[in-house]
């Protein structure tokens, strides 16, 4: 046993040695994957053929299906590790690459029930992107709603209104009507919440110069915060749970001209879209399909990697795993329909990469096998594995060290492995439900729209949604503590005690991810009716009252609704009171709902905005949602899980005790 432990020891050090050397060099984080693969490759070998339990029918069933799912697991991350072998390098086009010959845009915003406000500053941003030759430029509303409201915002804000009489195929459908009713040689495509940046079509049209290119996608980036960081606490810790991939991974799949359309924020060659029939129709997830069959035929794309059009997250966890649900079944779907390895034209990386998004959701029942293994070893003794602490101890602990830190290297901060644990816990239960269910019965679940600009004064916690998690929880709790007390001699066990430790490891890990897991169902108030951007712009107020004062200061932020105002001098009692603001040249009517001092002795005015003309809401959408990615500063988040864990932790305390108090 001490010769096994010294091993680790000495595998571990040396481990650590390339992990900490892989940050500064490339060569380094390859010498760590390629580690991380043979030692994975040992222990399996291990697992197949010294770990299988044959005594009993049920040990056995379960046994291959933990080998089976980390296999699976393992096959996934090959396929990752080897889009990040090597830096996407490929090189960026400009508008100059057109040389003054610019194609016509039609620019397609897809709605069904979004709110007016949301489709409002969605057309004024797309309205005013910012192109060489604005007569080539269209802006669509494609309203599957057929909404009278919607057909006059439209018309008042001078866009075009599309609507049909049948609504087959949901959004594919849609945006085919729209495609058989337009003319533009380049087609891009907006769903209704997609605010595009002022330079959207100055990063990405460019390309299309290359008469081989089909599509360009540019990464779904969000304003608002999801339930993970909204309901843990942790806006500024952080990320949107989406980032890794729409930033990271869909940057790397490029390399092998396999980037994912992924259903906004797009820009498609009208010819290419032409040559397979159109946006793919008879799956709920259209996108995926479209951008694959467009490859297939040998057209190029292209992944964009700068923050160019945001949008809205989905606001509740329920909206949440509806919208992966939809993902999920989806994906399914396609696999059925276009099933990857049979589609003609694509190359094997091609092939194996989409495929690998498939099964990506297929995934989700392996981390359910990876929760439930340990629980029933130790709540009714079933083996999912045969081995002694010893040999575990020898070839599964390198192979998991270096996953674990393999895995931060390759993230690059940007993800970590303890946080992607809990985002895989939290939907496992849902999506391994939604994968079996359109795997087995074949559901014809239809397309349904992800909720947005979702607005509540209520604090709820969704005990319904939440109880496949606590159910977990509940049951990992029980196992954790009959372990200790089994490792306590407090109550019997028939199996060697050897076969708790690595049983308690797992229950401990899942645990930690549970416990985090059963908070995002905790609903509280969002009472914003828009985000708030961060700002640092200098501006006058006056108060056009009998005093006539003028007071100059500093908008730290806003939106088409209000802002906040620094000043550096006090005031006598000024909410409530008519105001006009003075901003780069615009005069912006508003009234001060809220006045109090800072800690650094100046002060801040809750500013409402009133009247806002035309010339004025562009003003702010443009220095807001739609501000060029050139001059948007993005927010950085570290995803420190300790950090989430000290926030969550102090949040709920302050709120116990306020109930309490009240």
């Amino acid at each position: 046993m001490n010769k096994v432990l010294y091993f680790d020891l000495i595998v571990s050090i040396l481990l650590l040695i390339t992990f900490y050397l892989a940050k500064k060099r490339i060569f380094f984080k390859k010498v760590l994957i390629i580690t991380y693969i043979l030692l994975t490759l040992i222990y399996l070998g291990w697992r197949i053929l010294y770990t299988i339990p044959f005594h009993g029918i049920l040990n056995l069933v379960f046994s291959i299906l933990l080998l089976a799912a980390e296999i699976g697991g393992f096959a996934l991350a090959l396929i990752f590790y080897l889009l990040f072998l090597q830096k996407n390098t490929r090189p960026k086009h400009s508008l100059a690459n057109l040389k003054d010959q610019y194609p016509s845009v039609d620019i397609y915003i897809a709605t069904y029930n979004e709110d007016e406000t949301i489709l409002r500053r969605a057309i004024v941003a797309a309205q005013n992107l910012r192109y060489p030759e604005k007569s080539k430029l269209a802006v669509y509303v494609l309203d599957d709603g057929s909404r009278k409201n919607i057909q006059k915002l439209t018309a008042n804000l001078g866009a075009h209104y599309l609507k049909r009489e049948t609504h087959e195929h949901a959004k594919a459908g849609n945006l085919n009507n729209a495609l058989a009713q337009t003319t533009g040689d380049l087609i891009v495509t907006l769903d209704a919440d997609m605010v595009v940046r002022t330079n959207f079509l100055e990063q990405t049209i460019g390309y299309f110069a290359d008469p081989k290119f089909g599509f360009i996608q540019s990464p779904q980036t969000f304003f608002n915060h999801d339930p993970y960081q909204f309901n843990l606490f942790s806006p500024d810790n952080l990320g949107n749970d989406q980032d890794f991939f729409m930033r990271n991974i869909e940057e790397q799949k490029d390399r092998f001209n396999a980037t994912m359309y992924i259903g906004s924020n797009a820009v498609f060659r009208r010819t290419a879209l032409e040559e397979i029939g159109g946006f793919s129709t008879g799956v709920i997830t259209e996108d995926m399909a479209t951008g694959m069959l467009i490859q297939a035929k040998g057209w190029r794309s292209r992944f964009v990697n700068e923050n160019l059009a945001s949008g809205l997250a989905p606001e509740t966890f329920a909206d949440l795993i509806k919208q992966r649900d939809r993902w999920a079944r989806g994906n399914i779907q396609v696999a059925r329909k276009w099933n990857p390895l049979r589609v003609k034209g694509l190359k094997i990386i091609q092939k194996i990469i989409y495929l690998d998004g498939i099964h990506y959701w297929i995934s989700s029942i392996y981390k359910m096998i990876y929760l439930l293994a340990p629980l029933f070893f130790l709540l009714f003794g079933i083996y999912s594995l045969n081995a002694s602490l010893q040999g575990i101890l020898f070839f599964w602990f390198p192979a998991f060290l270096a996953s674990q830190l393999t895995f931060n290297t390759v993230s690059g901060g940007k993800q970590n492995v303890l946080l992607t644990n809990i985002y895989e816990t939290v939907m496992a239960p849902y999506m391994s439900a939604a994968v079996l269910s359109e795997l087995l019965l074949k559901t014809q679940k239809k397309f349904a729209v992800t909720r947005k600009g979702f607005n509540s004064k209520k604090t709820y916690y969704n005990l319904k949604l939440a109880a496949p998690i606590l159910v977990l929880l509940i049951l990992s709790l029980a196992s954790f503590i009959k372990s200790l007390l089994i490792l306590g001699s407090f109550i019997p066990f028939a199996q060697p005690l050897n076969s708790i430790y690595i049983n308690l490891f797992w229950i401990s890990y899942n645990l930690f991810a549970l416990l985090i897991a059963s908070f995002i169902p905790f609903e509280r108030p969002r009472l914003r009716k828009a985000e708030r951007f961060l700002a640092n712009k200098p501006a006058k107020i006056s108060f056009p009252s009998a005093t006539k004062l003028t007071i100059p200061g500093l908008i730290t932020d806003w939106n088409e609704l209000g802002a906040n105002f620094v000043i550096d001098h006090p005031l006598n009692n000024p909410v409530n009171a008519s105001i006009t603001l003075s901003v780069a040249g615009h005069s912006i009517q508003g009234k001060v709902l809220r006045y109090f001092s800072r800690a650094d002795k100046k002060f801040d005015l809750g500013i409402e905005f009133q009247k806002l003309s035309s010339k004025n809401y562009t003003y702010l959408i443009l220095q807001t949602y739609a501000l060029s990615s050139n001059e948007y500063i993005e927010v950085t988040h570290k995803n420190n899980v300790w950090k989430i864990i000290t926030a969550l932790a102090k949040r709920h305390y302050l709120y116990i005790r306020k109930v309490n108090d009240d």
